[in-house]
């Protein structure tokens, strides 16, 4: 056996070794690709209804009741710097994300689970909960997918959101004394 023989052998060996948590759950939202650490997905499902939230920031989908559990839905295409496309295909599944807490991602297609090579980016390696979710990127069948982390964005839709409700002119921020003297 040559060289190259037990170089190839031992790589294939590798690729078999690989756990269920180096896989990543593929999915596109509108027209790009992304991936997730398929260990953070709990399941991923048709949408049920939702309830929008009046006078939200449309990354904040809606919320759905679904096994006892009432689980915010987020949209990817509207969360900041994400550069998601505008001119979304139907988005009608939902991702259930099981982190800190549970919510879901409204997507339009899950493709795969697959062990992806990610080429991690120089933001990813940052600690601080205002950079972008994007890890990294990594080819998945001929498309570039953008590798997130679950727990990132989570964090960015829940400061987009506190940062809107708490605007002075917002809606929800009207104080008994505004609506009084209002009537």
């Amino acid at each position: 056996m040559n060289s190259a023989d037990t170089q190839s052998s031992s790589s294939i060996g590798v690729l078999s070794d690989i756990s269920a948590s180096d896989k990543h759950c593929v999915f596109r939202s509108g027209t790009s690709w992304f991936s997730v650490p398929a260990i953070s997905v709990r399941e991923i499902m048709i949408a049920p209804d939702m309830v929008s939230v009046p006078s939200c920031h449309p990354l904040l989908v809606g919320v759905c009741h679904l096994r006892s559990e009432f689980i915010p839905v987020i949209s990817l295409n509207a969360l900041p710097d994400m550069d998601a496309s505008e001119t979304a295909p139907l988005q009608n599944k939902l991702m259930v994300i099981n982190g800190s807490s549970v919510w879901a991602l409204l997507i339009a297609e899950a493709a795969a689970l697959e062990s992806l090579e990610t080429l991690i980016t120089p933001e990813a390696r940052m600690d601080d909960a205002n950079h972008t979710p994007v890890m990294g990127t990594a080819m998945f069948r001929d498309q570039i997918v953008r590798v997130l982390d679950p727990n990132r964005i989570f964090r960015r839709a829940q400061q987009t959101l506190e940062d809107l409700w708490s605007l002075p002119a917002h809606p929800l921020r009207k104080t008994n004394s505004e609506q009084g003297s209002r009537l």
